[in-house]
Protein backbone atom coordinates (compact mmCIF):
# COMPACT_ATOMS: atom_id res chain seq x y z
CA UNK A 1 0.00 0.00 0.00
CA UNK A 2 0.99 3.44 -0.81
CA UNK A 3 0.23 6.02 2.02
CA UNK A 4 -0.17 9.63 0.70
CA UNK A 5 0.83 12.61 2.66
CA UNK A 6 -0.68 16.02 2.45
CA UNK A 7 0.48 18.64 4.84
CA UNK A 8 -2.23 21.53 5.01
CA UNK A 9 -1.65 24.58 6.98
CA UNK A 10 -4.38 27.41 5.39
CA UNK A 11 -4.71 25.44 2.49
CA UNK A 12 -8.58 25.04 2.76
CA UNK A 13 -9.65 26.80 -0.71
CA UNK A 14 -6.93 24.59 -2.86
CA UNK A 15 -7.29 21.43 -0.62
CA UNK A 16 -10.24 19.83 -2.93
CA UNK A 17 -8.75 20.12 -6.04
CA UNK A 18 -5.91 18.08 -5.09
CA UNK A 19 -8.02 15.65 -3.16
CA UNK A 20 -10.01 15.16 -5.99
CA UNK A 21 -6.61 14.01 -8.48
CA UNK A 22 -5.85 12.15 -5.93
CA UNK A 23 -9.31 10.00 -5.47
CA UNK A 24 -9.08 9.82 -9.23
CA UNK A 25 -5.99 7.07 -8.98
CA UNK A 26 -5.97 4.01 -11.42
CA UNK A 27 -3.83 2.56 -8.70
CA UNK A 28 -5.85 0.64 -6.74
CA UNK A 29 -4.33 0.33 -2.60
CA UNK A 30 -3.33 3.88 -0.93
CA UNK A 31 -5.24 5.71 1.48
CA UNK A 32 -4.38 9.38 2.27
CA UNK A 33 -3.44 11.06 5.29
CA UNK A 34 -4.47 15.02 5.43
CA UNK A 35 -2.30 16.42 8.60
CA UNK A 36 -4.05 19.93 9.66
CA UNK A 37 -1.53 21.47 10.60
CA UNK A 38 -2.89 23.49 12.98
CA UNK A 39 -4.85 25.87 10.46
CA UNK A 40 -6.34 28.73 11.92
CA UNK A 41 -8.84 29.81 8.53
CA UNK A 42 -10.90 26.82 9.00
CA UNK A 43 -8.56 24.04 6.52
CA UNK A 44 -8.94 21.48 9.77
CA UNK A 45 -13.34 21.55 8.90
CA UNK A 46 -12.09 20.97 4.93
CA UNK A 47 -10.40 18.26 5.85
CA UNK A 48 -13.32 16.58 7.71
CA UNK A 49 -15.45 17.29 4.76
CA UNK A 50 -12.89 15.74 1.92
CA UNK A 51 -12.95 12.85 4.57
CA UNK A 52 -16.70 12.43 4.37
CA UNK A 53 -16.30 11.49 0.26
CA UNK A 54 -14.11 8.01 0.99
CA UNK A 55 -12.89 6.00 3.21
CA UNK A 56 -9.26 6.25 2.44
CA UNK A 57 -8.96 9.55 3.80
CA UNK A 58 -7.88 9.85 7.25
CA UNK A 59 -7.39 12.93 9.04
CA UNK A 60 -4.75 14.10 11.57
CA UNK A 61 -5.35 17.20 13.88
CA UNK A 62 -2.06 18.51 15.24
CA UNK A 63 -0.39 21.95 17.09
CA UNK A 64 1.03 23.88 14.28
CA UNK A 65 4.86 22.88 14.22
CA UNK A 66 5.46 23.75 10.18
CA UNK A 67 5.37 21.41 7.33
CA UNK A 68 8.63 19.00 8.38
CA UNK A 69 6.36 18.60 11.14
CA UNK A 70 3.49 17.50 9.56
CA UNK A 71 5.00 15.60 7.50
CA UNK A 72 6.70 13.75 9.82
CA UNK A 73 3.41 13.22 11.64
CA UNK A 74 2.75 11.35 8.13
CA UNK A 75 5.52 9.28 8.48
CA UNK A 76 4.62 8.22 12.11
CA UNK A 77 0.78 7.41 11.36
CA UNK A 78 1.38 6.08 7.80
CA UNK A 79 0.33 2.25 7.34
CA UNK A 80 1.64 1.77 3.31
CA UNK A 81 5.15 0.36 2.69
CA UNK A 82 5.82 3.56 0.43
CA UNK A 83 4.83 6.85 0.72
CA UNK A 84 4.65 10.12 -1.26
CA UNK A 85 4.36 13.80 -0.29
CA UNK A 86 1.85 15.92 -2.41
CA UNK A 87 1.36 19.87 -1.78
CA UNK A 88 -2.63 20.27 -0.59
CA UNK A 89 -2.37 23.26 -3.54
CA UNK A 90 -1.33 21.12 -6.24
CA UNK A 91 -2.56 17.97 -8.08
CA UNK A 92 -2.00 15.38 -10.06
CA UNK A 93 -2.36 13.11 -13.35
CA UNK A 94 -4.75 9.27 -12.54
CA UNK A 95 -1.94 7.26 -13.07
CA UNK A 96 0.59 9.25 -11.04
CA UNK A 97 0.72 6.37 -8.06
CA UNK A 98 0.89 3.30 -10.60
CA UNK A 99 3.46 5.04 -13.20
CA UNK A 100 5.82 5.87 -10.23
CA UNK A 101 5.22 2.38 -8.67
CA UNK A 102 5.69 0.96 -12.04
CA UNK A 103 9.04 2.42 -12.69
CA UNK A 104 10.28 1.53 -9.25
CA UNK A 105 9.42 -2.18 -9.81
CA UNK A 106 10.74 -2.29 -13.35
CA UNK A 107 13.77 -0.70 -12.26
CA UNK A 108 14.17 -2.49 -9.35
CA UNK A 109 14.87 1.18 -7.61
CA UNK A 110 14.76 2.56 -4.36
CA UNK A 111 13.38 5.86 -5.45
CA UNK A 112 11.82 6.51 -8.00
CA UNK A 113 10.69 10.09 -9.58
CA UNK A 114 8.56 11.46 -12.25
CA UNK A 115 8.40 14.80 -13.92
CA UNK A 116 6.22 17.69 -13.46
CA UNK A 117 4.33 20.65 -14.57
CA UNK A 118 4.93 24.26 -13.80
CA UNK A 119 1.88 25.97 -13.54
CA UNK A 120 1.94 29.70 -12.87
CA UNK A 121 -0.91 32.56 -13.74
CA UNK A 122 -2.69 30.00 -15.86
CA UNK A 123 0.31 28.90 -17.45
CA UNK A 124 1.69 25.54 -17.30
CA UNK A 125 4.53 23.97 -19.10
CA UNK A 126 6.45 21.20 -18.61
CA UNK A 127 9.38 21.08 -16.84
CA UNK A 128 12.53 19.58 -18.19
CA UNK A 129 13.86 16.28 -16.45
CA UNK A 130 16.13 13.81 -17.85
CA UNK A 131 14.85 9.82 -17.94
CA UNK A 132 17.21 7.22 -16.47
CA UNK A 133 18.59 5.25 -13.81
CA UNK A 134 21.39 6.09 -11.21
CA UNK A 135 23.72 5.14 -8.78
CA UNK A 136 24.65 6.87 -5.29
CA UNK A 137 26.96 9.40 -6.47
CA UNK A 138 25.24 10.57 -9.53
CA UNK A 139 21.90 10.84 -7.83
CA UNK A 140 23.52 13.43 -5.20
CA UNK A 141 25.12 15.26 -7.75
CA UNK A 142 22.38 16.01 -10.42
CA UNK A 143 20.54 16.64 -6.59
CA UNK A 144 22.85 18.92 -5.53
CA UNK A 145 24.12 20.79 -8.94
CA UNK A 146 20.96 20.51 -11.22
CA UNK A 147 17.56 22.14 -10.66
CA UNK A 148 15.75 19.15 -12.85
CA UNK A 149 14.30 17.78 -9.28
CA UNK A 150 15.51 20.05 -6.86
CA UNK A 151 15.25 17.86 -3.97
CA UNK A 152 11.01 18.13 -3.75
CA UNK A 153 9.43 15.60 -1.94
CA UNK A 154 6.12 15.61 -4.18
CA UNK A 155 7.28 14.03 -7.16
CA UNK A 156 9.12 11.33 -5.50
CA UNK A 157 7.72 7.64 -4.23
CA UNK A 158 9.81 6.93 -1.15
CA UNK A 159 10.14 3.33 0.74
CA UNK A 160 8.67 3.79 4.13
CA UNK A 161 10.59 0.96 5.28
CA UNK A 162 13.67 2.42 4.71
CA UNK A 163 12.91 5.82 5.72
CA UNK A 164 12.20 4.03 9.01
CA UNK A 165 15.28 1.83 9.38
CA UNK A 166 17.62 4.58 8.63
CA UNK A 167 15.71 7.09 11.06
CA UNK A 168 15.14 10.01 8.73
CA UNK A 169 12.89 12.53 9.31
CA UNK A 170 12.22 15.87 7.59
CA UNK A 171 14.56 18.35 9.90
CA UNK A 172 12.14 20.82 12.09
CA UNK A 173 14.95 23.61 12.69
CA UNK A 174 14.88 24.26 8.80
CA UNK A 175 11.96 26.74 7.84
CA UNK A 176 13.34 26.39 3.89
CA UNK A 177 14.61 23.71 1.35
CA UNK A 178 13.47 20.98 3.98
CA UNK A 179 13.09 18.33 0.98
CA UNK A 180 16.45 18.87 -0.69
CA UNK A 181 17.45 18.28 2.68
CA UNK A 182 15.80 15.29 3.59
CA UNK A 183 16.27 13.51 0.03
CA UNK A 184 19.65 14.15 -0.21
CA UNK A 185 20.09 12.34 3.28
CA UNK A 186 17.72 9.35 1.95
CA UNK A 187 19.72 9.41 -1.62
CA UNK A 188 22.66 8.12 -0.07
CA UNK A 189 20.89 5.06 1.24
CA UNK A 190 19.70 4.08 -2.20
CA UNK A 191 21.45 1.70 -4.93
CA UNK A 192 19.31 2.97 -7.72
CA UNK A 193 17.11 5.67 -8.56
CA UNK A 194 14.33 5.15 -11.70
CA UNK A 195 13.80 8.62 -13.21
CA UNK A 196 11.23 9.26 -15.72
CA UNK A 197 10.67 12.70 -17.86
CA UNK A 198 6.81 11.57 -17.90
CA UNK A 199 4.73 14.78 -15.86
CA UNK A 200 2.46 13.22 -13.49
CA UNK A 201 2.40 16.35 -11.28
CA UNK A 202 1.27 20.01 -11.38
CA UNK A 203 3.16 22.21 -9.09
CA UNK A 204 1.29 25.21 -8.74
CA UNK A 205 3.52 28.19 -8.40
CA UNK A 206 0.97 31.00 -6.61
CA UNK A 207 3.07 34.08 -5.90
CA UNK A 208 3.45 35.69 -9.68
CA UNK A 209 6.32 37.12 -8.18
CA UNK A 210 9.86 37.28 -10.34
CA UNK A 211 12.63 36.08 -8.32
CA UNK A 212 14.44 38.98 -9.40
CA UNK A 213 12.28 41.91 -7.88
CA UNK A 214 10.99 39.71 -4.67
CA UNK A 215 11.95 41.33 -1.69
CA UNK A 216 14.45 39.63 0.35
CA UNK A 217 12.55 37.73 2.98
CA UNK A 218 13.24 35.97 6.46
CA UNK A 219 12.57 32.69 4.26
CA UNK A 220 14.79 34.02 1.70
CA UNK A 221 17.44 34.20 4.12
CA UNK A 222 16.54 30.58 6.38
CA UNK A 223 18.14 29.09 2.83
CA UNK A 224 21.55 29.35 4.17
CA UNK A 225 21.08 27.64 7.10
CA UNK A 226 19.92 24.90 5.01
CA UNK A 227 23.30 25.25 2.91
CA UNK A 228 25.10 24.88 5.71
CA UNK A 229 23.69 22.09 7.02
CA UNK A 230 23.79 19.97 3.50
CA UNK A 231 27.95 21.02 2.97
CA UNK A 232 28.57 19.44 6.22
CA UNK A 233 25.79 16.22 4.98
CA UNK A 234 28.11 16.20 2.03
CA UNK A 235 31.50 16.35 3.74
CA UNK A 236 30.52 13.03 5.02
CA UNK A 237 28.78 11.49 2.12
CA UNK A 238 29.77 9.34 -1.42
CA UNK A 239 30.30 12.65 -3.00
CA UNK A 240 32.16 14.87 -0.58
CA UNK A 241 33.61 17.58 -3.56
CA UNK A 242 29.81 18.34 -3.11
CA UNK A 243 31.12 20.31 0.30
CA UNK A 244 32.53 22.92 -1.38
CA UNK A 245 29.66 23.19 -4.72
CA UNK A 246 27.24 23.89 -2.06
CA UNK A 247 29.53 26.82 -0.56
CA UNK A 248 29.40 27.77 -3.92
CA UNK A 249 25.88 27.84 -4.04
CA UNK A 250 26.03 30.06 -0.93
CA UNK A 251 27.92 32.96 -2.92
CA UNK A 252 25.65 32.66 -5.48
CA UNK A 253 22.65 32.90 -3.31
CA UNK A 254 23.74 35.81 -1.80
CA UNK A 255 24.52 37.51 -5.13
CA UNK A 256 21.53 37.15 -6.73
CA UNK A 257 19.76 38.43 -3.50
CA UNK A 258 21.40 41.86 -3.50
CA UNK A 259 19.81 43.32 -6.41
CA UNK A 260 15.92 42.75 -4.51
CA UNK A 261 17.97 43.89 -1.24
CA UNK A 262 18.78 47.29 -3.20
CA UNK A 263 15.56 47.31 -5.41
CA UNK A 264 13.46 46.91 -2.47
CA UNK A 265 12.84 49.34 0.86
CA UNK A 266 12.94 48.92 3.21
CA UNK A 267 16.55 47.86 3.71
CA UNK A 268 18.11 46.27 6.56
CA UNK A 269 21.64 46.79 7.31
CA UNK A 270 22.16 43.21 9.17
CA UNK A 271 20.70 41.43 6.01
CA UNK A 272 23.19 43.24 3.75
CA UNK A 273 26.15 42.87 6.11
CA UNK A 274 25.20 38.79 6.00
CA UNK A 275 25.42 38.86 2.55
CA UNK A 276 28.99 40.78 2.21
CA UNK A 277 30.11 38.02 4.60
CA UNK A 278 29.13 35.46 2.55
CA UNK A 279 30.58 37.12 -0.65
CA UNK A 280 33.82 37.13 1.25
CA UNK A 281 33.67 33.76 2.84
CA UNK A 282 32.71 31.61 0.31
CA UNK A 283 34.29 33.41 -2.81
CA UNK A 284 36.62 31.07 -3.38
CA UNK A 285 34.88 28.03 -3.50
CA UNK A 286 32.48 29.63 -5.92
CA UNK A 287 35.52 30.42 -8.37
CA UNK A 288 37.25 26.97 -7.68
CA UNK A 289 33.70 24.89 -8.67
CA UNK A 290 33.86 26.84 -12.06
CA UNK A 291 31.38 26.50 -14.45
CA UNK A 292 30.59 29.71 -14.98
CA UNK A 293 30.18 32.28 -18.24
CA UNK A 294 32.98 35.04 -18.02
CA UNK A 295 29.92 37.46 -17.83
CA UNK A 296 28.68 35.67 -14.63
CA UNK A 297 32.25 35.45 -13.03
CA UNK A 298 32.58 39.34 -14.21
CA UNK A 299 29.05 40.05 -12.18
CA UNK A 300 30.93 37.99 -9.29
CA UNK A 301 33.66 40.17 -8.86
CA UNK A 302 31.47 43.24 -9.62
CA UNK A 303 29.71 42.15 -6.33
CA UNK A 304 32.62 41.36 -4.12
CA UNK A 305 34.37 44.68 -5.31
CA UNK A 306 30.82 46.69 -4.52
CA UNK A 307 27.23 45.00 -4.27
CA UNK A 308 25.60 48.59 -4.79
CA UNK A 309 27.48 49.17 -7.76
CA UNK A 310 26.42 45.39 -8.31
CA UNK A 311 22.66 46.64 -8.41
CA UNK A 312 23.27 49.69 -10.57
CA UNK A 313 25.01 47.54 -12.97
CA UNK A 314 22.17 44.87 -13.19
CA UNK A 315 19.39 47.89 -13.72
CA UNK A 316 21.06 48.96 -16.71
CA UNK A 317 21.12 45.13 -18.13
CA UNK A 318 17.68 45.10 -17.05
CA UNK A 319 16.71 48.49 -18.92
CA UNK A 320 18.80 47.16 -21.57
CA UNK A 321 17.24 43.45 -22.29
CA UNK A 322 13.74 45.29 -22.03
CA UNK A 323 14.49 47.58 -25.07
CA UNK A 324 15.58 44.68 -27.03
Amino acid sequence: MITVVVPVYNMGRYLPHCVDSLLKQTYPDYEILLVDDGSTDGSGDVCQEQAQRSDRIRVIHKANGGLSSARNCGIDNARGELIIFPDPDDWVEPDYLESLLNLRTKAHADLSICGFYRFNQNKEQPFQITSGILDTKEALRRLVRSSEFSGYAWNKLFDLRLIREKGLRFDEDLKSLQDLHFCFRYFQFCTRIAVEDKPLYHYNITSGISALHAPVSQRSLDAFVAYEKLAKLAKDSPCPELEQAEYARMFERSMKYLYPYFHNTPRDKEVLRLLKDNLKKYKDDFFAVGGHSWRFNLMARVALLSPQGYYYLMRVIQKLSSKI
